[in-house]
């Protein structure tokens, strides 16, 4: 009562202090998981747009390349390489910069190798290579001349 005449002296177990201690990381890491999904939801239809977008803009040079002998592998190598290029190697070195950036903050941390990253980042390559394939198969084995003769 000397030292903090106002105040009140509570106690409280160690246990459930830890728990108030790191409700609020709790917290955000919810709210972080939350915002990760619908932002991998979002991402995919705007690559979805995208290479709808990519595939009304190039049909007359696919149906020329059809023509030419090109395979559909390559027509869809030739609409993922760019995508791959930005979204998954520029993606994953600016998470793991900005990721060591937000961890350098706290006293003690735990490690996240680099292998993670790259694991992740293979992760998101299957899932732009799967929208790739699913919208380009049609285009990429549709008959040539129904594009150059729609154009």
């Amino acid at each position: 009562k000397n030292i903090w005449p106002d105040g009140d002296l509570n106690f409280v177990s160690e246990t459930r202090a830890t728990e108030l201690q790191i409700s609020t990381v709790v917290d955000f890491r919810s709210v972080a998981l939350m915002a990760t999904i619908t932002i991998l939801f979002v991402t995919l239809m705007g690559l979805i747009g995208y290479i709808n977008d990519e595939m009304q803009r190039r049909s007359k040079e696919i149906a020329i390349r059809k023509v030419n002998g090109a395979e559909a592998s390559s027509i869809l190598l030739l609409l993922s390489k760019d995508i791959f290029w930005t979204a998954v190697c520029i993606g994953t070195l600016g998470a793991w910069y900005l990721g060591a950036l937000w961890t350098d903050q706290f006293s003690e941390t735990a490690e996240f190798p680099i292998y993670y990253y790259i694991l992740i980042a293979f992760v998101s390559l299957l899932f732009i290579i799967g929208c790739v394939v699913i919208k380009t198969w049609r285009i990429a084995n549709d008959n040539p001349v129904n594009s150059i003769k729609s154009e």
